[in-house]
């Protein structure tokens, strides 16, 4: 069985440095009041269930804190906190050592496993170190209300797992008949659904029927309305009748002048399509006589024809008669000209030699000319040099000044940037000591609101022990020190 041996304090509440050896079996921690008795409790939980978290436990004045386990196997476990550090160090019994960091709030498994010691579930919700017992804590279970105990005794005996089964099974139960109504009330109400369209099938027949029916119908409907149509037309026409009969009425002494306009009318029409047949006859009797000209002038066509074809041969000719003429022409121009030309080419030897002497001529012309700008140059060369040579007499003391003002040219340089840096450091001098009396006002500020702080509690936020204003004045001595 493993079991602590010996706890090390360091830095913890007002524990400066404090170790403590336990025996195999029952350990009491015994003493007055506010030394540090539940300091020692606090450590123990706080290396072996990493409870409570936070920092607030490091003793005042001091910026870390450690609690070191020693166990009966030679194991080793040190839990160490800092303002920007957590860590585990576990060092087993053949002295290999492990760091753990980044667990945040959770106790690693690795401590688990090393030490043995872990929290025990009395409920879904409570746990308790039934290993460990602080100052005034009740006997085990006595404590807690009677559902907790319940629990816990079933989770001794493992009942809190058949529990955990039927609550699972009850739920999972409950689920199943929940979405089973759900589906069976689905599927009354896609049944009733259905039957709502039982009828399709009926409907579908009656549809075609409908068709038919609906054709029958529009075939009807326009016979309807060319009869509505019609109707209109005789509503007007009776109308008109009505009209007219009230003018027959009122002409009825007319009925002889009626009889003659109809005799008239008659007589009109006969009038207009003998007049008609008369104008038809005048047009056909001129198309013949058009026809007979055009009969007269057709007579010799074949002539015609013959003599077009030999016209259009002969116009072909022509064309190229007129092409040969024009090329004849083109060409005693041509000749012409080249007569002429060679005409004046009749002495083109002799003028080509005397271009040759000519060409000759210019390239010795060009030679001459080039050695003299030659010389032209090397004499004025010369002149300069000579200017040259008289100025540069005084070139040494010339030297030694441009040298000297090179180096006090460099000498400003650096003194420019010097001034520059100066200027920045002399700024940032200047704001680090606003930005540091700004913080060193607010550090006072603080100290004072702590101070009072203090002074009203007047017990220590660490250890919970009583001070005095002298132990406070020594605490914002030190912190403002």
């Amino acid at each position: 069985m493993i079991y602590i041996k010996k706890v090390i304090l360091e830095n913890f509440q007002s524990h400066k440095y404090t170790e403590i050896e336990f025996d195999k079996y029952l350990n009491v921690i015994v003493g007055p009041s506010d030394h540090g008795k539940t300091a020692i409790i606090r450590g123990i939980k706080w290396a072996l269930f990493n409870e409570p978290s936070g920092d607030y436990f490091i003793r005042e004045g001091e910026t870390e804190c450690s609690v070191t386990i020693f166990f009966s196997n030679n194991t080793k476990i040190k839990r160490y906190r800092s303002k920007s550090k957590n860590y585990y160090y576990i060092c087993d019994n053949e002295g290999n050592e492990t760091v753990l960091e980044g667990f945040g709030t959770k106790l690693p498994e690795e401590v688990i496993e090393k030490t043995s010691i872990k929290k025990i579930l009395l409920d879904s919700n409570v746990s308790n170190a039934i290993n460990i017992g602080e100052q005034l804590e009740g006997p085990f279970l006595l404590s807690e209300t009677t559902s907790t105990r319940a629990n816990a005794i079933g989770r001794l005996v493992g009942v809190h797992i058949i529990d955990d089964a039927l609550r699972d099974t009850l739920r999972d139960i409950n689920k199943l008949r929940g979405k089973k109504r759900i589906y069976e009330e689905t599927l009354e109400k896609l049944n009733e659904e259905l039957k709502e369209y039982d009828y399709l099938d009926k409907l579908q027949l009656v549809s075609k029927k409908l068709t038919v029916i609906k054709e029958k119908i529009r075939e009807k409907q326009n016979k309807l309305d060319n009869l509505s149509r019609r109707q209109e037309e005789l509503n007007k026409i009776n109308k008109d009748i009505l009209l007219y009969k009230k003018f027959l009425s009122k002409l009825e002494e007319l009925d002889r002048i009626s009889e003659i306009e109809k005799e008239l009318g008659v007589k009109i029409k006969s009038f207009s399509y003998i007049a008609n047949r008369y104008e038809r006859i005048n047009e056909i009797k001129k198309s013949i006589e058009k026809d007979k000209l055009i009969l007269r002038s057709l007579m010799n066509i074949e002539k015609i024809e013959k003599s077009y074809k030999i016209i259009s041969n002969k116009e072909k000719r022509l064309l190229k008669l007129i092409e040969l003429y024009s090329t004849n022409n083109y060409i005693k121009e041509k000749v012409l000209e080249n007569k002429y030309i060679l005409y004046k080419l009749k002495d083109i030897s002799v003028i080509e030699k005397n271009i040759v002497i000519i060409e000759e001529n210019c390239k010795k012309l060009n030679s001459v000319v080039a050695l003299k700008n030659k010389i032209d140059k090397v004499n004025k060369s010369l002149s300069i040099g000579k200017v040259y040579i008289e100025k540069l007499s005084i070139i040494e003391p010339l030297f030694n000044l441009k040298n000297s003002i090179e180096e006090k040219y460099k000498l400003l340089e650096n003194l420019l940037t010097i001034k520059t840096k100066y200027e920045h450091i002399n700024n940032a001098y200047t704001d680090t000591h606003k930005k540091l009396t700004k913080i060193q006002n607010n550090i006072k500020n603080l100290l004072r609101q702590y101070e009072d702080i203090l002074n009203n509690l007047e017990v220590c936020p660490v250890c919970y022990s009583s001070i005095d204003k002298n132990s406070i004045k020594n605490i914002i001595n030190s912190l403002n020190s």
